[in-house]
């Protein structure tokens, strides 16, 4: 009684033995009633609790779903709604409740529940929303994506015709340089020749100069000689003039030695007639050889000048064969790299082709999760829990 009287707001007591196990429950207005009556205080008041409470209380474990439990309650009469019942675990007791705060209870519970579940709702909509535009985006990026890739893959391909273009240009390079190669070391080969050959006429034109020299040397020697033989022309024109002088003298006995010297003093005419010829064509073969010998003396050496000119030439020549040699080489390593870069673009177009899928693929994808995600946001923003 001082226990219901102190508290208002309890309305059943659970009795317990010393093991902590629940014997039965007294309920507040029950008790009231009875000690409200007369002589119940004078008849009750020294007697143990135990005669006035409810010996078969509704329990349940604490482990027993609230749902369970929700159906058990429901399940039995009428008059049992409005009784307590005792949560136990292992038999302890561990409290007392009414169908009342379990409907409460429930309540609170399926509101929370409900805000909870309008909340992530709200959440959920609010993620699909986004969901949504982000795939829209990617959509469209995929599509500019698949654009892109279809023209990196034509740009790939007219990169590839034209790396075949350039091979086949670079091997007909090739081919032509080698070509040419053979050519300058023709030409080396003939310019060498034509070296030798000049050097070989420069020793006969030298040679030459040195015949005519000693031509020119006969011919002043021979001058002297028609010199004499002038003198001694001389000396026999005088010998005739003389010898005529004295046939004059003889008179009719010199008469045929006057013949003899006439005769003389013709050949001795005739002689210095010869000789003058002869010393003109010595003196024009003089000119001739003096002028065959400059001529064909700088004939030599406009020929040493040629044959200084060839050898640079063939140096050049040797030079620019080694160039040509380098630069085989070096078309020869770019012929290696335009195949590797054949390759390469070869891979590419492959992985283009791959990303072309690739692509596709997201594109479904895409369009799948964007038909899901029209589907979800149909679904109710708000849940009536009742």
């Amino acid at each position: 009684m001082d226990i219901f009287k102190n508290h208002p707001d309890t309305h059943h007591i659970c009795i317990i033995n010393t093991k902590n196990i629940p014997v039965g429950v007294v309920e507040r207005q029950k008790f009231l009633s009875l000690m409200s009556s007369p002589f119940s205080y004078a008849l009750y008041h020294k007697r143990p609790v135990t005669l006035l409470m409810d010996d078969k209380p509704l329990t349940v474990e604490a482990r027993v779903p609230i749902l369970d439990f929700t159906k058990e309650v429901l399940n039995n009469k009428i008059s049992d709604i409005n009784k307590s019942f005792i949560i136990t675990h292992n038999q302890a007791y561990v409290g007392t409740a009414t169908p009342f705060d379990l409907m409460r209870m429930s309540y609170i519970h399926s509101t929370h529940i409900s805000d909870t579940l309008q909340t992530r709702t709200r959440t959920l909509h609010e993620t699909l929303n986004r969901i949504q535009v982000a795939t829209r985006s990617i959509n469209e990026e995929s599509r500019n994506l698949k654009d892109e890739s279809e023209n990196l893959s034509e740009r790939n391909m007219t990169q590839n015709r034209h790396l075949l273009e350039s091979d086949q240009k670079i091997k007909s390079t090739i081919q032509k340089t080698e070509d040419q190669n053979i050519k300058m070391e023709q030409s080396r080969n003939y310019i060498q020749h034509a070296s030798t050959n000049i050097r070989e006429s420069c020793i006969k034109i030298n040679d030459t100069i040195e015949k005519f020299k000693k031509i020119s040397e006969a011919s002043e020697d021979i001058g002297k000689i028609l010199n004499i033989m002038k003198s001694i022309s001389s000396q026999i024109n005088i010998l005739g003039i003389n010898a005529t002088i004295e046939a004059s003298k003889a008179g009719l006995y010199g008469a045929g030695f006057g013949v003899v010297a006439q005769e003389i003093r013709n050949l001795a005419r005739m002689t210095s007639e010869s000789l003058q010829r002869t010393r003109g064509l010595i003196a024009y073969s003089q000119d001739a050889i003096t002028t065959c010998s400059e001529s064909m003396n700088d004939n030599s050496q406009t020929l040493a000048g040629i044959i200084h000119h060839v050898e640079k030439i063939s140096q050049s020549f040797k030079e620019f064969e080694e160039t040509s040699l380098l630069q085989k080489e070096e078309i020869h390593q770019l012929h290696q790299i335009m195949q590797k870069l054949n390759v390469s673009t070869a891979k590419n177009n492959e992985t283009v082709s791959n990303t072309n899928s690739i692509c596709d693929n997201l594109f479904i994808n895409v369009s799948e999760l964007a038909q899901i995600t029209t589907n979800m946001t149909s679904l109710p923003t708000h849940y009536n829990l009742q």
